[in-house]
């Protein structure tokens, strides 16, 4: 299961451009009476590709007004159903940490915790600002892997690794990931070298978050 948070760039235009959502969003299930397992599937995008892979997020064009508002009892809630309803649960938080009650949640509770750090002064400046908010006691910053992401062989990689305090791993730059990225197919299995060798960076990170 994918959960994508953000409500003010809804993501799964980004992710899932070319499918039709209808009215499902994840909006209809946080302002539900009553979150239940009917009424996440109900409001869930597949593919007919791949039967293992569920998303839930926002759909194009709404916004936090979509909705009403909903509680940290709701975001709750519907985080303990999707540990009942999937093996594995892969949040998407959005950047405004403390602006989005599920996004808190979610890391307050989460198993593990990956935090991308990009390779330039926007994302060194965005973590100087919200360091000191995901060193509270509440989001277990002792279960969060650090990690350099997009990261060159022409960038300064130890003044940046030293402007986030360190990190565990580096995902490399992908011309080919990016041009998915640009044209809607980030889902599709990475065929260049390169991206052979994103994945396997990858496959180091889920080895430390199954501890295996």
């Amino acid at each position: 299961m994918l959960l994508f948070c953000d409500p003010f760039v809804p993501v799964i235009p980004v992710i899932l451009p070319y499918i039709e959502t209808g009215n499902r969003s994840l909006g209809n299930v946080l302002s539900s009476a009553e979150i239940t397992q009917d009424r996440i599937f109900s409001n869930c995008l597949t593919l007919k590709k791949n039967s293992y892979l569920a998303f839930l997020g926002y759909h194009k064009g709404e916004n936090v007004f979509t909705y009403p508002a909903y509680t940290k009892s709701a975001a709750t809630d519907l985080l303990i159903q999707l540990r009942h309803i999937a093996d594995y649960v892969i949040i998407d938080c959005t950047s405004h940490i403390t602006a989005d009650i599920l996004s808190t949640v979610a890391l307050e509770i989460a198993d593990a915790v990956l935090r991308l750090g990009s390779c330039d002064l926007k994302g060194v400046s965005y973590f100087a600002s919200q360091l000191p908010l995901l060193f509270e006691r509440r989001f277990n910053p002792d279960r969060h892997i650090k990690i350099l992401s997009n990261f060159r062989s022409s960038h300064p990689k130890a003044e940046i690794r030293e402007c986030y305090g360190g990190t565990d791993f580096e995902l490399p730059y992908v011309a080919e990931l990016e041009e998915q990225y640009r044209t809607g197919r980030l889902l599709e299995v990475p065929a260049t070298k390169e991206g052979r060798r994103f994945e396997d960076a990858m496959r180091a990170v889920l080895k430390e978050v199954f501890n295996e």
